[in-house]
């Protein structure tokens, strides 16, 4: 057995909280509970932690909005060149290149949501 103190549970939460206090403001000094830093801080800190989640959160729907978006076109896709091959109507490539249309339309649209996102977090951390 190791002559190390073993660290409790407690121990780890407790300077799991100082590090990303430490983090949240940006290098100044923060000492337990609360010192050093004034309550205008903690709520400024806290509502760019919260702006920092909820941005996250939004990319996240977005992502999950284009996987979606771009299931549903590739079996569009798959059964339109089915149809194709089966029956030679080109009709089915006017579908296809709709899907594909779709596909690029909904990743410009992550790509504006995202860059939305990051511009509204910025600019709000700027003005801390």
């Amino acid at each position: 057995m190791s002559d190390a103190p073993r660290e409790e549970p407690t121990d780890r939460t407790a300077a799991s909280i100082q590090e990303t206090l430490q983090l949240v403001y940006a290098g100044k000094r923060y000492s337990w509970p609360g010192g050093g830093v004034n309550a205008s801080e903690q709520s400024m800190a806290r509502a760019v932690q919260s702006i920092g989640q909820t941005t996250a959160i939004i990319i996240q729907d977005a992502a999950e909005m284009l996987r979606n978006i771009n299931t549903v076109e590739i079996t569009a896709i798959g059964a339109a060149t089915t149809k194709w091959i089966s029956t030679g109507d080109a009709a089915y490539q006017e579908s296809i290149l709709n899907s594909l249309k779709i596909m690029q339309e909904a990743a410009a649209l992550y790509l504006t949501i995202g860059t939305n996102a990051h511009e509204v977090f910025a600019r709000f951390k700027k003005s801390e």
